[in-house]
């Protein structure tokens, strides 16, 4: 393999899949990205088996081939290197020369035939979406992934096409996010897509691109011009999870979410380090937001509100509320709450489709 490539193409591409690079590997190839050349250009790939990436680098080829290179530093001499065309090319016994005048280095690599394919089965049933419309939707529901391998089948977001609707789901037991978007449809289809999955379509996204979402089997692939992401979905059975939304709700609360927002973000100062408990009492026209701990003292803040019920009090942890409503689109937020046992619901007046579901605390 012989190649000239652009050095600020090729250290964009690196950090687009450096991160499904695992540091620690049982097999040393797993550690490595995969350089390949393809009629157009130069294709660099990172797999950990359970995820794969994939990205389009445009290049001069002068020779076709390929090579595995160690991800970390390939990556860190790259953006030592000034913005200039680089020469790579593989030399025997798996070495590859990467120049960039007046420096040379030479890097050991493994064969190129040695690296775990990373395949797509996703063929027809693909889902088109804005980028920035996705990160969006996984941003609202991916704080609320669960953390316990015990029950890794809450350890990522639930993905489902259902008519002309796109929807994620996440839970860990104590809150459920919820949102919904309208789409041209496509196959209904279902699965959960794991967290790092996740994780790496919230760094990638950003811009208006279009992207294309695809479920098959045990598979979600994710695409937009240039990248492929591959990753096994999480085997098990999700939660119903219309079951748990609440139907209805005597109580009503309309607040200005950002006033919101910075009073519970003062008065959790003084809440419990652990569970974080807020107290919230609903009066005619606001909401007194209260916290103590008898190792820290007490807060207090009142914070306007639409409310015209009688008065009530619940108790929520503040971090799930802040989770719920950090991300949430829109100037005003909506709390629905029933009774001090159920579950309280927050939503969003300008974003009619998102909801988060959480347990209220005993206080």
């Amino acid at each position: 393999m012989e190649i000239q490539v652009d050095r600020d193409a090729l250290f964009r591409a690196l950090q687009l899949i450096q991160n499904v690079v695992e540091p620690r590997q049982t097999l040393p190839i797993l550690a490595n990205v995969m350089l390949e050349t393809f009629e157009h250009g130069l294709r660099i790939a990172a797999t950990d088996l359970e995820l794969g990436a994939r990205v389009t680098v445009p290049a001069e080829v002068r020779r076709a081939g390929g090579i595995t290179v160690p991800a970390r530093k390939l990556v860190e001499l790259v953006r030592e290197l000034p913005s200039r065309p680089l020469q790579l090319s593989v030399q025997e016994n798996s070495w590859i020369r990467l120049t960039s005048a007046p420096a040379t280095f030479r890097l050991v690599g493994l064969p190129a035939e040695d690296y775990p394919p990373i395949e797509s089965e996703a063929g027809d049933g693909w889902v088109e979406i804005e980028g920035q419309r996705l990160k969006g939707m996984l941003v609202r529901t991916s704080f609320a992934m669960s953390h316990d391998e015990s029950r890794r089948f809450l350890n990522g977001v639930f993905v489902e096409v259902k008519g002309k609707e796109l929807r994620m789901v996440a839970t860990d037991g104590h809150r459920l996010a919820l949102v919904r978007q309208g789409i041209e449809g496509g196959k209904e289809a279902s699965g959960i897509v794991p967290r790092k999955a996740v994780q790496e379509m919230v760094r990638i996204l950003g811009g208006g691109e279009t992207v294309a979402l695809g479920l098959r089997g045990h598979q979600f692939v994710f695409k937009m011009e240039g990248f492929l992401l591959v990753s096994k979905l999480i085997e098990g059975q999700f939660p119903n999870y219309e079951q748990v939304l609440p139907a209805a709700h005597p109580r009503r609360l309309v607040v200005d979410r950002e006033t919101f927002v910075a009073g519970l973000r003062r008065v959790s100062v003084l809440a419990d380090d652990r569970t974080r408990p807020v107290t919230l009492t609903l009066r005619k026209g606001e909401v007194q937001l209260a916290s103590s701990s008898p190792d820290l003292g007490e807060a207090q803040e009142t914070v306007p509100a639409e409310y015209t019920g009688e008065e009530f009090a619940v108790g929520f942890n503040a971090r799930y509320l802040l989770d719920a409503l950090g991300p949430m689109e829109g100037g005003q937020a909506v709390m629905e709450i029933k009774d001090g046992v159920s579950p309280g619901v927050l939503k969003s007046l300008g974003d009619e489709g998102y909801l988060c579901v959480i347990m209220p605390m005993r206080i």
